[in-house]
């Protein structure tokens, strides 16, 4: 199942682990200067996992919540930020009680959009709960070099010191022959403490990654306009960011 690892204990690891993987000032930074140059008030965050982000949001005037599909997740999240809105849902599936002027998907949560009518369903849930001409931001791993790139990669390793010991995951993708570029991920996780690894879990998941035409098609068949496409570099993955308009 892929959303095994953010569950239980593992929620408690990613969040250990992805404070050190991902400079998260430089990633709110990023957001909210993107927000700021379209004017919006109040942003929708799909994938907001443990709170990082949102815990630098609650820091402005923007009205913001979150959304996430682990319950684990979104505990840390809301204690993490106990006066924010946090809830648990399907990105395919929601709906907000009053519609927001922005929805942006961080941490490349469209990896696990794996079949076309899922995306449909996706941008089609993410229009609805959006205000005519409401902004719509999100990241994608760009199939054109990542895919290039782990077929000459293996064993890639990351490894995060923390308080508690030293995480480390040594994973392995594998492309898969089914429609869409879809890959298997396989990795093992680890914590070193005082000089004793500990192997904590196997993590199987099923993903997707875009190229950008195909992510443009999709976003205009369902009627978004595209305002803007930004090449960003991740910790590990080549991304772009697409900022468009409904």
């Amino acid at each position: 199942m892929a959303y095994e690892l953010y569950e239980g204990e593992m929620s408690k690891v990613f969040d250990s682990m992805y404070q050190k993987f991902i400079n998260y000032d430089e990633e709110f930074k990023f957001y909210l200067d993107l927000l700021n140059k379209y004017n919006c008030g109040t942003v929708l965050e799909i994938g907001s996992g443990t709170g990082n982000l949102a815990q630098r949001f609650d820091q402005t005037t923007l009205f913001y919540q979150g959304l996430d599909i682990s319950a684990d997740m979104i505990k840390i999240a809301q204690d993490r930020n106990p006066s924010l809105l946090f809830t648990q849902g399907d990105m395919k599936n929601f709906a907000l009680a009053q519609k927001t002027e922005a929805i942006i998907m961080t941490g490349r949560t469209s990896s696990y959009i794996i079949s076309n009518n899922d995306l449909y369903q996706a941008f089609d849930c993410i229009a609805s709960n959006l205000i005519n001409e409401g902004i719509f931001i999100f990241d994608f791993i760009d199939a054109s070099r990542y895919i290039p790139y782990i077929l000459e990669n293996k064993n890639i390793e990351h490894i995060a010191a923390t308080e508690n010991g030293t995480y480390s995951r040594i994973g392995n993708w594998f492309p898969l022959t089914e429609d869409n570029f879809l890959l298997c991920w396989e990795a093992d996780y680890f914590l070193t403490k005082d000089n004793h690894k500990i192997h904590l879990k196997k993590d199987t998941s099923i993903v997707r990654v875009f190229t950008l035409h195909e992510m443009e098609l999709f976003l205009k068949i369902k009627g978004f306009n595209i305002i803007e496409v930004i090449d960003k570099k991740t910790y590990a993955y080549d991304t772009f960011v697409i900022v468009a308009q409904k």
